[in-house]
């Protein structure tokens, strides 16, 4: 079975798996292996820092909505 090439390297995302993939290069155009993964290599710290980065994202909008006073709801009349 042959490896799949990619034509440019993607964006590592937490749920892609790190390792060696193949990448066509822009100047040969041959396929050339690389790292595909957090840049420091270091898996545990980007999920962390992935997660407080959500933490701190979804704190601000929970305080957001308790400063914002609720919207009274006006009596409907008939037509």
């Amino acid at each position: 079975m042959r490896a799949h090439v990619f034509p440019r390297k993607p964006t590592y995302c937490l749920a892609f798996k790190p390792g060696l993939i193949w990448v066509r290069c822009r100047k040969c155009g041959r396929p050339h292996e690389e790292y595909f993964g957090p840049r420091n290599r270091d898996e545990r710290a980007a999920e962390i820092a992935f997660l407080r980065a959500e933490y701190q994202r979804l704190a601000a909008l929970m305080n957001d909505k308790q400063k914002k006073p609720a919207r009274q709801r006006t009596a409907r009349r008939g037509r």
